[in-house]
């Protein structure tokens, strides 16, 4: 579940800036290229890299 902070800019990044004739959605350049970092994410990253570096010690270790 996602915490308040982090659905309020998941729906406002969401939301589009106007449509077309058509009725295609509008968004600038910057905002289509865009993407929301949410914690989680950076806390998968952090996870990641410290297991990384730990199997590279881990390996060092056993070679030496």
């Amino acid at each position: 579940m996602q915490d308040p902070k982090e659905a309020r800019e998941d729906v406002e990044f969401h939301r589009t800036d106007g449509r077309t004739m058509d009725g295609a959605p509008v968004k600038t350049a910057a905002k289509a290229r865009q993407g929301v970092t949410s914690g989680r994410m950076l806390m998968v990253l952090a996870v990641g890299l410290a297991l990384v570096v730990i199997g590279f010690a881990a390996s060092y270790m056993g070679a030496v």
